[in-house]
């Protein structure tokens, strides 16, 4: 029953190996990947019904319901992609199992020559006399050969590493498959628009997989918020100053942020992604202080924020307010359009019958991105493994055999790669073993 158990799982390993299986299950997710590409992922219904109208179907076929029925919208989390990728993932374990791990064990046995005829088929093969058997031993292993002597015959090899580069090759594919997966469960990502100097929790959800949990122990304080900009008035960088509190309101750190450049804590990532401007504050006749909201107008590739406020009661003392960014420069109109001042914070503005107003600061917000990805230290090793397999893959695999007969010792040896090479570190060698003859 055991024997009979352990055939069955040998064959399906071996269908589960079978490399027209994996290069099928390898197309299938390629082809998923690109239509995960052209089709829009994690976007809101009416988004795919605005771009994907029932009245203009592409291909004749492809519109919303198409897209939604078949969860095509979310497809890098839907449980029939999880199974392609298991398979394909089952498929590479088995061929490493059945294939790549039982020939590396092969490698590092030895493999002698039984006899003479068998090194007809070689190439590279040299004669010597016979009482060098024993110094070319001495020889190869001096070159880091692993040499094996079974009465007349010799066997060496060397450069074994250089057959693990298949091996760390599946296993870089098992960990990006396996890492995605995991990003794809439990990662989430969070977009929040947050004024200067509030505290915040983790709410406005973008996306998030199935067994995600969002850390609500933490809060977040904006401290401030600034703009840089170049000599030509253009946005140079923006950034967020930026304190993690715990649940008794204590900092346990503290950032400055920009763009490409986060803050990491707990396997959380903060990114900086936008900004804007919620309003002005400013002080009415030096006595009341009043905040002024304003409304973003973009134009051309340019915003502007424009707001309104009036003097007193009187409906007819209204005035505009025009802003272009967060240099200081504020523009002040009148009722008919007319521009009656420029102004920078703190600068007092007069107008006719004793009415004044002294802007104080800007309302401003941050657009901040969150995210958690617990997949992303295996990406990030699946990609040093393809690295470190692309180097140890240049190693060749050399095998030299010895065999004695009556009168002569014959060398041979081959190489996977690098033959030339080889070639002339075998004719090296040769040269080597026979210069020892001067010296008996």
């Amino acid at each position: 029953m055991v024997f009979s158990t352990k055939l069955y799982t040998t064959k399906l390993l071996k269908k589960l190996a079978d490399l027209r299986l994996a290069i099928w299950l390898l197309a299938s997710i390629g082809i998923l990947i690109a239509l995960g590409t052209f089709i829009e992922q994690d976007q809101p219904l009416a988004f795919y019904q605005k771009n994907y109208p029932t009245t203009a179907p592409i291909l004749g076929f492809v519109d919303w319901k198409f897209i939604t029925s078949l969860n095509l919208n979310t497809l890098y989390s839907n449980i029939w992609f999880f199974g392609i990728v298991g398979f394909f993932a089952s498929s590479l374990l088995a061929c490493t199992y059945t294939t790549q791990i039982p020939a590396l064990k092969k490698f590092r046995l030895w493999e002698f020559i039984t006899n003479f005829k068998s090194l007809r088929k070689f190439q590279l093969k040299r004669q010597l006399p016979r009482n060098l058997a024993s110094t070319s031993v001495y020889q190869l292993y001096g070159k880091n050969y692993h040499v094996f002597r079974q009465g007349k015959k010799n066997y060496a090899y060397s450069g074994l590493l250089g057959r693990v580069g298949p091996i760390l090759v599946h296993f870089s594919i098992l960990f990006v498959l396996f890492g995605s997966a995991c990003g794809a469960l439990g990662g989430y990502t969070v977009q929040e628009i947050v004024p200067r100097g509030e505290i915040f929790h983790l709410q406005n959800l973008v996306k998030s997989g199935n067994l995600s949990k969002i850390p609500q122990y933490l809060s977040w304080r904006v401290n401030d918020f600034w703009i840089t900009y170049t000599e030509e008035a253009k946005v140079n960088q923006f950034y967020s100053d930026l304190s993690i509190l715990d649940v008794k309101g204590q900092e346990v750190k503290r950032k400055i942020i920009f763009v490409n450049e986060p803050l990491v804590y707990n396997g959380v990532s903060v990114y900086q992604t936008d900004w804007d401007i919620l309003g002005l504050k400013l002080k009415l006749n030096d006595q009341q202080t009043i905040q002024v909201p304003v409304n973003k107008i973009s134009k051309s590739g340019r915003n502007f924020w424009l707001g309104s406020v009036f003097l007193d009661g009187n409906s007819k003392q209204k005035i505009t307010i025009l802003l272009n960014d967060l240099t200081g420069n504020i523009y002040v109109y009148d009722n008919a359009g007319l521009l009656v001042a420029t102004t920078k914070l703190g600068q007092l503005v007069v107008f006719p019958e004793d009415q004044s107003l002294r802007f104080q600061e800007f309302l401003t917000t941050t657009g901040l991105q969150l995210k958690e990805d617990p997949g992303l230290r295996l990406i990030y090793l699946s990609f040093f493994l393809v690295m470190v397999s692309i180097y140890i893959s240049f190693l060749s695999y050399s095998q030299i055999w010895g065999f004695e007969k009556t009168d002569e010792f014959i060398l041979a040896g081959k190489s996977n790669r690098a033959v030339l090479a080889f070639q002339e570190d075998f004719k090296k060698d040769v040269k080597e073993i026979l210069n020892t003859l001067k010296f008996n």
